[in-house]
């Protein structure tokens, strides 16, 4: 009875910390009006994007668990975390207040293993029979908190006001009355913390002291790429190469070493540089080069017209770096790609969340060939051009586009809900 009361305190000293926390930071919460109408949709394609916490881990979006709370306003859901380790679990879990929505990250890490079993269990039971530490990360904010557990106690607190289940007087405050309602899925339960109530009697925590800086966000990036002098060398290159005949570029591992490429192939409807096929690789830039003209088989003087923006090619292989980065465990705000011309510099940078990535074939994007041309010839705004095709032919979504001044500022260029491109200008 008692460890259950001791259990029951975790979470609400978490939660209640939480409270106090975002009355002193930044704020721990997202409003999107009509969330609650499609929770885990929303979640999955909105909530999620930019959060680089989770980057490399596999979400069982499909063994989600959702629960109602008395109060219509208030929503939790719950989704476990893939892990091979026998000594790690980890979960998800969100809640939906009045359209307002929080997310943690909680790990437990048992110094005795888990057993197989343990996986379907909730998140109370899990502490219940573990020794180790549960930690605890506001997907939002700056909050990280750590608990040491000894055979299911916390070695620094001792319940003082009673004890008993979850239902029972004593433990109410702290848990409230949930119902829980579960999504059907092949994939069957995982282990679920539902958020209760914020309680009245907080729990001061062990704090993991977090960065004192984020400079994860694309703009961050980019700006830090122009104040590096191997970077800037290399664009120069680029922009000296322009008229040339052929694509050449460069790209970068993501220990930042640079190697040139110079292997473009050309025919009558292409010009296409090769770039490596290795998961380390983290960015590209890369030519568009100017018009010019050819004779042709017939001995015809033809002009080569090139469009200059990102290709279908071009983006199969960004999102192929954004796939890498996943599946090391980096930054999903790591991977980028800049197209050079005469006219200008683009970049392109990924701001979506992990359940966005969305790798290509050869064949697919062979086949995105001549809807791009149709589009792209005729276009006379390149930059709404290419997003809304990124959008609506290849289903891409999270992918923003960046002019930038190598020299000046940078500007964010990406698809409002009404179709139009909305600009932003980097800081």
């Amino acid at each position: 009875m008692k460890r259950n009361y001791l259990v029951a305190v975790l979470a609400g000293s978490f939660l209640m910390l939480s409270s106090l926390q975002s009355c002193v930071h930044e704020s721990l919460e997202t409003e999107v009006a009509n969330v609650q109408s499609d929770p885990l949709a929303f979640i999955k394609s909105e909530y999620m994007r930019g959060k680089d916490m989770v980057a490399g881990k596999q979400i069982e979006w499909d063994k989600a668990r959702t629960y109602n709370a008395d109060d219509d306003r208030i929503m939790l859901v719950t989704v476990p975390i893939k892990n091979n380790g026998k000594n790690v679990i980890e979960e998800l879990t969100f809640r939906i207040d009045n359209n307002k929505v929080s997310g943690h990250l909680w790990k437990f890490e048992s110094a005795n293993g888990f057993t197989a079993s343990d996986y379907n269990l909730t998140a109370h039971e899990i502490i219940a029979k573990m020794s180790g530490k549960v930690s605890y990360v506001a997907l939002e904010g700056s909050m990280r908190y750590e608990k040491p557990i000894v055979r299911g106690k916390f070695i620094d607190e001792v319940a003082k006001s009673g004890s008993g289940p979850m239902g029972s007087p004593s433990c109410k405050p702290c848990h409230g009355e949930i119902d829980e309602v579960v999504i059907p899925s092949p994939g069957g339960g995982g282990p679920t913390n539902p958020f209760p109530d914020p309680p009245t009697i907080p729990i001061p925590p062990i704090v993991i002291p977090p960065p004192t800086s984020n400079n994860n966000d694309p703009c961050s990036k980019i700006k830090g790429q122009k104040g590096k002098a191997d970077y800037n060398q290399k664009i120069n290159d680029l922009k000296n190469k322009t008229g040339q005949k052929k694509e050449t570029g460069y790209s970068q591992k993501a220990n930042g070493e640079y190697t040139y490429h110079d292997n473009a192939t050309t025919n009558s409807d292409s010009n296409s540089l090769t770039l490596p096929n290795n998961s380390d690789i983290e960015g590209y830039m890369h030519t568009h080069v100017d018009d010019f003209s050819v004779v042709n088989s017939e001995g015809v003087e033809v002009s080569r017209t090139g469009i200059k923006m990102f290709s279908p090619a071009d983006i199969g292989y960004f999102m192929g770096m954004v796939s890498n980065a996943q599946a090391g465990g980096r930054p999903l705000t790591n991977p980028y790609a800049v197209m050079v011309t005469s006219s200008g510099m683009y970049q392109i940078r990924f701001t979506g969340s992990a359940a966005q990535i969305k790798t290509f074939t050869e064949a697919q994007i062979n086949g995105f060939k001549g809807d791009y041309l149709k589009s792209m010839t005729k276009s006379k705004n390149l930059e709404s051009s290419l997003l809304k095709f990124l959008k609506e032919k290849m289903g891409i979504e999270g992918v923003n586009l960046y002019r930038m001044q190598q020299i000046g500022k940078t500007t964010e260029v990406k698809l409002g809900n009404d179709g139009k491109t909305k600009e932003t200008d980097c800081p």
